[in-house]
């Protein structure tokens, strides 16, 4: 019995310890292509859309961490595919994000991450 009330008194009180976390609208951010960009401590960026070049190719590409993330795209192989990535895109702090292949301008919007 002993054990039973020390199990449900220990997770009550990890329960009321824990924290809540909310974000808070901070601004609007337009990274052109030739920017490269990580988002800072205690925020979190949306990725809402993107534009792409002028007479763009059929691949838009977005650089992540270094590694390139297709955007879209109409051809794979030999192959006519669509490949569109759905927005939004969510970042965490530390993330590293740069327009790239035919990618003009993405569209974010900052929040400050809150501690409750």
């Amino acid at each position: 019995m002993k054990k039973i009330i020390f199990i449900t008194l220990l997770f009550c009180g990890l329960a009321f310890t824990a924290q809540s976390q909310s974000l808070t609208y901070s601004k609007v951010i337009l990274l052109a292509s030739t920017e490269l960009d990580t988002v800072p401590q205690g925020k979190v960026w949306k990725a809402v859309s993107y534009q792409s070049a002028a007479g763009a190719s059929t691949t838009i590409t977005l650089r992540i961490n270094g590694t390139d993330m297709y955007l879209y795209s109409t051809y794979q192989g030999n192959s006519i595919i669509i490949r569109e990535t759905p927005f939004p895109m969510w970042f965490p702090a530390g993330t590293i994000i740069q327009p790239w292949s035919n990618c003009s301008v993405l569209n974010i919007i900052e929040f400050s991450e809150n501690n409750e």
